[in-house]
This record gives C-alpha cells, structure tokens and sequence, in this order.
C-alpha cells in the first residue's frame, strides 16, 4: 500500500516538473531573424543583468571548458606529430651535405660526381625522432590587424640540436576536417643579426621574419615584415633544455633595457591620460591609422602619425621620436605606423587577449575579417560595460559604436572591433573583471 502510494506521489511529481518546464520553455522568446540595434531590443534580453563585479557572475560549464581543452591538447598533438613526419620524411641521400663529397674534384669529372658510390650512409645533419624531441614547443599568434591574419592559429617549435625554429598553422577545412601546414620554413632565422636561442622564446615575446619565405600568404608576403607574438610557452620544459644544452644566459644590453624602461613609462603616461575617453579616443586613432595606411610616402607618413598622436594623446615630440627609434630599431628599419601606435598605447595582456580572440572567432568562424551586424545582434547579450567603465558617460556604449562603425557597410572590421576593446582594457583595470564582461556579453 505505501509503495503504491510513493509511485503516485512521484509521478504527480514528475508531470508537475514537465509542466512547468514547459512554460519555461514557451516563455522564451526566439531571436529576431532581422538586424536591429536599438538599445531596447538587446536590453530586452537580461530584464535583470548581473553584476561583473561579484566572483559568481559567470558560471561557465565545466564540461564544454573540459571539452575545449581536451580539443585544444589533440591540436597540438597532431601539429607535433605532423612536425616529425614532416622533419623526418626527407631522405638521407636527398641530403644537401650529400654534395659535398669525400673524393677530390679532380679524381671524378663533374658529371659523374654525385653517383651511389660518393653517397654517404648518413649525414651530419641526419634527424632521428631522438634529435627532434629536444624541442621547445609554444603557441604564437600574428600582430596585425587585418582579422584573417590575427586570428590564425599558430604553433611553433624550437629545436636545440641545432637552433633552428618552425611555425606551423593549425587550419580546418570544413565541419570536420584539419590540417597542419607549414607557415614558416624550418631554419636558422636571425634577430637583428644574432640567431634566434632558446631564451628568446618567452611569453610576449615579438619574433620577427622575412616575408619571402614559400609558405606564407599573398597578403603576409606584402609586408615589409612579419612579426609573431609569443602567447604561450611551456616554461618548465624551457627549463629543462636550457639546463641539458648548457646554454649559456645572454645578458640583455643596457641598449634594451633603456627602450623597455622608456617605452613602459611613455605608455604609463599615455593610458592615464586617455582613463574616461580610452573607447573613443583609440577607435578615432584606428580609423585615422587605416586611411594613412594608404599613403606610399614613409616621411609624410611619420609627419602625419606624429601630428596625430600629438594632438589626441598629448604625446610630446621628444616621446614621438624616442617611440619611433625604438620600433625602428627592433624591426630593422620597417616600420608600419600600426607597430607605432601600439608601442605608444600598449596593448592588453595575453589571456584578455585570448578571450577577445575567441568572441570575435565566434561571430567570424569565417575569419573574413569583418563581422555582420545580424551576427552581432544574434549573439550579443544585455550589459556589455562594467560599472567603472560606464562612468565616462554614453562613449563607451558598444551599441552607438556599432551603429556609427557599420552605418554603411552593415559590417564591422576586425581593426574597429579590436580598437573598441583595447580602449575598454584600458577602463577596466582588473583581469577578472574584463574577461568576465567578455564572456557575459557574448556568451562564451
């Protein structure tokens, strides 16, 4: 009797939660399949929007954060193991070395000089997958902003047998297809004259490389150089090879030391004076800065930057010129006014960056390098400004913003895009706090 009471106790139970899942479920309203900005439609979203500032104002799910690092880890386990098949594909007697034979010029004519005989068994330079695993492996990405270069995946590794470094591209074709594919030749590559060592590998670290290498892309190839941002890098494994190399520590010259103190201080100075106009003053910047992209002379294009900055930043002469050597001397003479713009501003930290780099992969899967405002529409969620950064009043409001950088075009680009949370970085000071209105605002 009480078993058969319990079973209709429970199943009362259980039709009461289908029913009120149900009206939970039908009292949600479906998105609109047409563009509309306006403040009311989004605010609509989240009647009560929480606030940034508490610990437990997002809870991501676990499991789909399980699943990304899970992805993440198998991506980089098939760039190592593409790596190796690549590296040890080629064979022994395709070996240049193979050229320089043992046997005097004159002992064999010139056209029989390279026969099966004059073949060596195996080389100097011969690589077995013992050599290769002394590697150091990181993750890098481009410093550009055009969308479809910054937001390529890079993975790079560092070879201590020799000293020569790789980038890879981890690109997919498809729903369910990838690939890894050289980007950068693997070689001795030199950094201002001095080749490349495994102490320059280091979180945030600018590597720099000549464009006319095979594997890069029409667009890079324009450019007068290709400089990576080191993002990630396994420390303890760096650690371990400097420790079996013996590589000894270069000190860094007194030369570098004084740019990196000018410039931290120069952009201390900067981004105290741009707190309550950051937003605005950096997106005005950014389109100024893709306009004087198109003018061919170097000299008129320093004379206009420098202009520019003086009058939006308050940057003085002395600090312009100072700002302009550095990065002059770091890209050995080629310098783009995007390289300038940066180094006076500075830039937001490697893990907001990664953040931001995921919210614009999410309305750009395409990598096209601009964003749909349906798009923006579809994913954006209610508040999207923390409470310090709504204190300088309605210039940090990302629906104006939208409206005026796709009034035309109904797209917005990957520069306009970055410039906007660049000057929001600057607003919010905390890291927790910034990548909490990231992953709130667009659902990630």
């Amino acid at each position: 009797m009480k078993n058969t009471i319990k079973s209709q106790v429970s199943a009362v139970d259980h039709g009461e939660s289908l029913q009120l899942s149900h009206r939970v479920q039908t009292q949600r309203s479906p998105l609109s399949s047409h563009v509309n900005l306006d403040s009311s439609h989004f605010t609509c979203k989240n009647t009560a929007p929480p606030s940034y500032n508490q610990t437990n104002t997002v809870r991501p799910n676990s499991k789909m954060r399980d699943a990304e690092e899970l992805t993440e880890d198998r991506k980089l386990q098939a760039v190592i193991e593409q790596v190796m098949v690549d590296q040890l594909s080629r064979a022994v007697i395709s070996d240049p070395e193979q050229n320089a034979v043992s046997v005097s010029p004159t002992s064999v004519p010139p056209r029989y000089r390279r026969t099966l005989h004059h073949t060596k068994v195996k080389t100097q330079k011969s690589l077995t997958e013992n050599i290769l695993s002394n590697k150091l492996c990181f993750q890098a990405r481009i410093l550009s902003r055009c969308g479809r270069e910054a937001c390529r995946k890079l993975i790079g590794f560092f070879f201590t047998c020799d000293q020569t470094l790789t980038v890879y591209e981890y690109r997919n074709f498809g729903k369910n297809r990838w690939n890894a594919l050289p980007f950068i030749t693997r070689g001795v590559h030199l950094n201002r004259g001095r080749p490349y060592c495994l102490q320059d590998i280091s979180q945030g670290a600018e590597l720099h490389f000549c464009t006319d290498g095979p594997h890069l892309p029409q667009s890079l190839r324009h450019q007068p150089c290709l400089t990576l941002r080191v993002t990630d890098v396994d420390d303890t494994a760096k650690g371990d090879l400097l420790t079996q190399s013996g590589e000894t520590l270069h000190c860094v010259s007194k030369e570098d030391i004084s740019d990196r103190n000018t410039l931290k201080e120069i952009q201390g100075a900067v981004r105290d004076r741009l707190k309550g106009h950051a937003v605005r003053t950096l997106v005005s910047l950014g389109k100024y800065l893709q306009n004087l992209d198109l003018k061919a002379d170097s000299v008129q294009q320093k004379e206009l930057l420098r202009r520019s900055l003086m009058e939006q930043l308050c940057l003085t002469q002395q600090d312009f010129e100072a700002v302009w050597r550095i990065v002059s001397r770091r890209a050995e003479g080629r310098v783009h006014p995007a390289d300038v713009m940066r180094a006076v501003t500075g830039e937001m930290s490697e893990n907001r960056k990664a953040v931001f780099l995921k919210v614009y992969v999410k309305l750009d899967p395409n990598k096209t390098g601009s964003i749909f405002l349906n798009d923006i529409e579809k994913f954006y969620r209610g508040k999207q400004e923390s409470e310090a950064a709504l204190e300088a009043g309605p210039n940090h409001d990302f629906l104006a913003f939208v409206q005026e950088a796709g009034k035309i075009t109904k797209t917005v680009s990957y520069a306009e895009f970055e410039d906007y949370y660049e000057g929001l970085s600057i607003e919010i000071p905390d890291d927790e706090e910034y990548i909490n209105n990231l992953r709130a605002t667009w659902s990630i």
